[in-house]
């Protein structure tokens, strides 16, 4: 009785592992030296994994308002959640190379095999005119996903 319970709790448990992070590889927009390295799923959220290639200076994410970074896929934004290894602004941190840190936002709906993470309404405005902006914005844009 009591391994069929355990297997039992093995089995339920298991449901609600999170799904293994998605390996991808793709530099960010505009020559900015971070890559995004991974996305894995879970019900609670989507996090993304960046690492920095070469040291990057003066990082920092808005965690809310119209620069506050998303997820895009299928015409609909995910919200940014929070993160690891990450500094809200205004205070700015650095990062060595291949220093990584992970984004959190809502959880993709399960037919999403398509997103671009943007940074806000600056990093909107980036990509429409990049000679307006005087601040560099992440952005990886078209990332397939399995």
């Amino acid at each position: 009785m009591r391994i069929a319970a355990l297997l039992c709790s093995v089995l339920v448990l298991g449901c609600f592992r999170p799904a293994a992070a998605e390996i991808v590889f793709q530099l960010a927009e505009n020559k900015i030296p971070v890559a995004l390295i991974d996305v894995g799923r879970t019900s609670r959220y989507t996090e993304v994994r960046l690492q920095a290639q070469a040291a990057v200076t003066g990082v920092c994410w808005t965690s809310e308002g119209t620069d506050s970074p998303y997820l895009l896929a299928g015409g609909r934004r995910y919200r940014f959640l929070g993160g690891d290894g990450i500094t809200a602004c205004p205070t700015r941190r650095n990062y060595a190379a291949r220093e990584s840190m992970a984004l959190r936002f809502e959880p993709l709906d399960p037919q999403v095999k398509e997103i671009s993470l943007v940074e806000g309404q600056g990093g909107e405005n980036q990509m429409i005119d990049p000679a307006s902006s005087k601040t560099r914005f992440w952005n990886f844009l078209r990332i397939k996903l399995k």
